[in-house]
């Protein structure tokens, strides 16, 4: 009885070395909002008007920690899910969102897991409404759907990868590249295989970087290539941020996308405008978007938010303005013509 006593006063003790050593953060973002969403459809105009989600930033929970292994080496984990706070999660929570382990020191950051996509970076970081709400941009999948669970260069994130990330001392330069696997039998297609980097400089009022990404599909023609490049400058009284970029398939399919935007601080909050333009390669097919909104600093984690956004089709172009948890659905949306949306919401973070 003693030795086990013993033994457990030990275990303790050294549970209690190694926690001092390793610290774990819980973190999170909730945002709601109404919306009204109109837009044309092939038996004329309609609108849906309702609860949303991630208005503002995307709603989500998650934990992080890091553990110091000496001789400047860290362990660290992220894992985080979606919330869906219109409806509680209906469908469940999972990790999603992220799910990485990594190591870390002087020579930077090897990364595994489920993770964000070298490509899809540049298209929320200069972009005033981080892809997120009825302001956001409509780079992220141009051709396709970006799906949660392929490993697409229009995706948001990929599955099975393994990132190298260069150390954070080098000036401003960063940099990722990643590697993910299609985890196909050898000898069969290469669906999903994914190959992404994303190269650039940030210091002082002055960010931008580089993308190129590609994932193989069942056959040449289903391969897709993404390339897209982002710059910002803070002037102090506005910033300005810019995005070019393309989407192209083997098949011969390809997109090609500006936006220009715009962050101005405005009383206790900051006004947000961005307007983009999407050409589709020997169509007529193309689209732009505008979108203006204004957010309210309650306080350093709380914000009020409200967006207003247009989308102009032309030819057979049927983009719509939408929103997580609100849409359109039972209808067929008419090509060629304009649809808006507008919202209101709040955002705390913790």
């Amino acid at each position: 009885m003693k030795k086990s006593l013993l033994a457990l006063a030990a275990l303790g003790m050294f549970a209690g070395a190694a926690s001092a050593q390793s610290t774990v953060t819980l973190f999170g973002i909730v945002d709601a909002g109404i919306a009204r969403l109109s837009a044309k459809t092939t038996t004329g105009s309609k609108s849906v008007t309702g609860m949303t989600n991630s208005g503002l930033n995307s709603s989500r929970l998650g934990f992080r920690g890091v553990e110091d292994l000496g001789g400047g080496m860290q362990a660290g984990f992220h894992i985080e899910g979606q919330l869906t706070n219109d409806d509680g999660n209906a469908a469940g929570q999972t990790w999603q969102r992220r799910s990485t382990v990594s190591l870390m020191g002087g020579f930077g950051e090897v990364r595994l897991g489920r993770d964000y996509t070298p490509n899809f970076w540049n298209t929320t970081i200069y972009d005033p409404f981080g892809t997120n709400g009825v302001g956001q941009s409509l780079t992220v999948a141009m051709i396709g759907a970006a799906t949660a669970t392929q490993n697409s260069a229009a995706a948001v994130r990929s599955n099975n990868s393994v990132s190298y990330f260069l150390p954070g001392n080098l000036g401003g330069f960063h940099g990722q590249v990643m590697v993910a696997f299609g985890e196909n039998v050898s000898g069969g297609a290469k669906t999903n295989n994914y190959l992404g980097f994303r190269f650039g400089y940030a210091a002082g009022p002055l960010s931008l970087a580089g993308a190129y990404a590609k994932t193989e599909g069942a056959t040449d023609a289903a391969d897709t290539k993404y390339m897209n490049f982002g710059a910002s400058y803070n002037m102090g009284f506005m910033s300005i941020l810019g995005f070019v970029g393309n989407e192209k398939t083997g098949g011969g399919a390809k997109v090609q996308a500006m936006q220009i935007g715009v962050t101005v601080p405005l009383g206790q909050g900051e006004l947000r405008a961005a307007y983009g333009d999407y050409d589709v390669s020997n169509s007529s097919n193309d689209w732009n978007k505008l979108a203006l909104g204004y957010g309210y600093n309650l306080s350093k984690r709380t914000q009020m938010y409200t967006t207003f956004a247009r989308v102009s089709n032309k030819g057979a172009q049927t983009k719509i303005v939408a929103n997580n948890g609100l849409g359109f659905s039972g209808v067929t949306i008419a090509g060629g013509k304009a649809h808006s949306g507008f919202e209101f919401g709040v955002r705390h973070s913790f």
